[in-house]
């Protein structure tokens, strides 16, 4: 009886220890699992013009199976031919994905470039391109400093198999939110309008698109603890005075946290983001009439 009892005890604290564990599944592994099934439900929903069931689809496919995933590991190049891979990228990643031939908003750049001005500290803004140097020179001028271009040339790069799934996969564009550990926190597509939409208006659907994986990202830090009160992001040492209680680095932001929350229950942050997607809600509803209008 003493036996099986020090077997029990045994047995459930090896449960309990790799329980803590977390287990880091690659995003091509995951995307590779779903997506044969994703791709014949979407096929479906386009047949049927559902369009509305595609989005669900896609939303799902994301929230079920692939955020909490991580990014695969992989080589890309800069401007100067320098290969760099995704881990040198310190800071939580805002990827998008592009090639030379697809047209943006005429305001995503842009939005993207102020965005890119205010929250470089805390995030690496990356766009990469599925093309080649040659293609990306020539779009390099438009985007700001504060934004790394990078480039894959499928006929030259070495990790195909990751390619395959990062590109081929979800298509693009699409924007890819991660943490600094390149923990996948969301994937969205590109926004998209009417060619002939103004300036202001593309500018502004689209800051209020890219804001929120913006949004998401910062939030993310803050929850963790991980941004100081200037706003920029600690990512050294994260778990540095977590023993010192409320006297600790990290017993300072809970306080303050806790400090920050009011009579509804929310955070600053956590109001700001909702009232950030509320207005992106009536923005989109509103072109949504405007495009059903121009139709009759």
């Amino acid at each position: 009886m003493r036996n099986f009892l020090i077997i029990g005890i045994l047995f459930s604290f090896c449960n309990s220890l790799f329980a803590q564990q977390e287990v880091k599944i690659p995003f091509s592994s995951a995307i590779s699992a779903h997506i044969v099934k994703y791709n014949m439900k979407m096929d479906e929903a386009y047949r049927e013009n559902d369009l509305e069931r595609a989005t669900f689809l896609f939303d799902s496919l994301v929230a079920n199976h692939l955020n909490g995933t991580y990014l695969d590991n992989f080589t890309v190049n800069n401007l100067k031919e320098d290969p760099v891979t995704f881990e040198e990228y310190e800071k939580p990643m805002f990827l998008i994905t592009y090639a030379a031939w697809c047209v943006p908003g005429i305001g995503e750049i842009p939005a993207l470039n102020d965005l890119a001005d205010r929250f470089h500290d805390q995030i690496d803004f990356v766009v990469l391109f599925w093309d080649t140097k040659e293609n990306l020179k020539a779009k390099s001028k438009e985007y700001n400093q504060h934004i790394k271009l990078v480039y894959v040339d499928e006929k030259t790069n070495q990790d195909s198999h990751i390619v395959n799934k990062l590109k081929h996969a979800l298509g693009f564009p699409m924007m890819y939110f991660a943490n600094e550990e390149k923990k996948v926190l969301n994937i969205q597509k590109i926004e998209t309008h009417h060619s002939s939409e103004t300036l202001s208006n593309s500018y502004n659907i689209h800051f209020n698109s890219l804001s929120k994986g913006v949004s998401l990202i910062i939030a993310d830090l803050d929850a963790r603890g991980l941004l100081n009160e200037d706003g920029t992001a600690d990512l050294e040492n994260p778990d540095e005075d977590e023993d010192e209680g409320n006297t600790g680095r990290r017993g300072k932001k809970e306080k303050k946290k806790k400090e920050k929350v009011g009579e509804d229950g929310r955070t600053d942050e956590e109001r700001r983001i909702d009232e950030e997607y509320e207005k992106y809600k009536r923005e989109k509803d509103s072109l949504s009439k405007l495009k059903r209008r121009n139709r009759f």
